[in-house]
């Protein structure tokens, strides 16, 4: 077992661990009103699922990425789910009449929610990978004992602190906030619509970074990179550098940069992820101008120098302050709700 392997396994946990705070929360939000064997019970799946769910959208995660839209859909799906917890919250207690109905229904909010919040940590945990699927299976099995971990705790201190559970959905409205301020359709529209930048997330679509060595900046630029490429040296030479990369890269500028350095494999890395692809043959001609950002993972740089000096990234927490509020509000517009002290006021009393 080589340190690199190590290192990699506990770059997973410890991504995981921190990336799935909202996930633990939901988990205990869903399972703090059932009995405590039941509880253990609902957390088991949920805590399985969020794993489950990582391990599968990471190896799809080609596939999802072309899907526009799948983060504004996932928003409304967790605002969705926020207001039902806070709404199942107001209504009558688990009881034993009714505990197993709970429990279900407990485990299908986690499975949604964990479906929902495991698209946007997929990318993160694919990355400290580096394709090698055992580390990424064996760190995210051990992480599942943690997320388990925190989401018991968290449900029993729900139990005794109501507060909690609102602190908790509003974590929930903030992570579907930003999910649907960070859907790469709605980014698109603006940027190239209105040339303005709303969320500073939105620069992922528009600039790249690697760790070159043996970048020799000294020669002046082409006029190909000159606009497009920035590199800070380390302060150690035997140390990679960081070089940016703006826009979309073509195989000309790719050229041109491995004439810099002959840093080859980080270079070819960063041109994969950021080179114009091909719309496939099989999407009819009069579509393809239409569907052609779905299939890229960078956009030209043009965007990134438009929105310069048109940055107001305030408005991403001004709308993620709107859903909290939309959330935590729900109980009271929300129809149907009957809480519970209302529920024991009209039940009849048993002679």
């Amino acid at each position: 077992m080589t340190f690199a392997f190590v290192l990699s396994i506990l770059q997973i946990i410890l991504i995981d661990v921190v990336l799935s705070g909202d996930n633990a929360v939901v988990i205990a939000m869903a399972a703090h009103k059932l009995p405590e064997h039941q509880r253990k019970r609902a957390i088991l799946w949920g805590g399985g699922i969020a794993i489950f769910m990582r391990i599968i959208f990471t190896m799809i995660m080609a596939f999802l990425l072309m899907v526009p839209g799948l983060r504004m859909f996932g928003g409304l799906l967790l605002v969705w789910i926020a207001c039902k917890l806070l709404r199942d919250e107001e209504e009558e207690d688990v009881t034993a009449n009714n505990t197993e109905r709970s429990t279900l229904a407990a485990i299908k909010m986690i499975f949604l929610a964990d479906f929902v919040m495991s698209l946007d940590n997929m990318l993160a945990v694919a990355g400290a990978s580096h394709g090698n699927w055992k580390v990424l299976l064996f760190g995210l099995l051990v992480s599942i004992g943690i997320i388990m971990t925190c989401s018991s705790l968290i449900a029993n201190l729900m139990n005794r602190y109501h507060w909690i559970v609102t602190l908790g959905a509003a974590i929930l409205a903030f992570t579907a906030g930003e999910m649907m301020m960070n859907d790469r359709e709605f980014a698109g529209y603006v940027v190239r619509n209105h040339q303005v930048s709303l969320d500073r997330h939105w620069e992922n679509y528009m600039v790249s970074h690697a760790d070159v060595r043996g970048f020799d900046d000294a020669p002046e630029m082409s006029e190909g990179l000159r606009d497009v490429v920035k590199y800070v040296a380390a302060a150690d030479e035997k140390d990679p550098g960081k070089l940016t990369f703006f826009g979309q890269m073509s195989v000309e500028q790719r050229d041109l940069l491995l004439k810099h350095t002959s840093d080859k494999t980080a270079i070819d890395d960063l041109y994969e992820g950021t080179r114009v692809r091909e719309v496939p043959k099989w999407i009819p001609e009069g579509w393809r101008g239409s569907v052609e950002s779905w299939f890229q993972l960078k956009w030209p740089a043009a965007n990134w120098q438009a929105i310069q000096g048109h940055k107001h990234h305030y408005v991403s927490w001004i709308f993620c302050g709107c859903i909290i509020g939309f959330c935590l509000t729900s109980p009271r517009w929300w129809p149907g709700v009957r809480k519970s002290h209302e529920v024991a006021a009209e039940t009849p009393p048993q002679s």
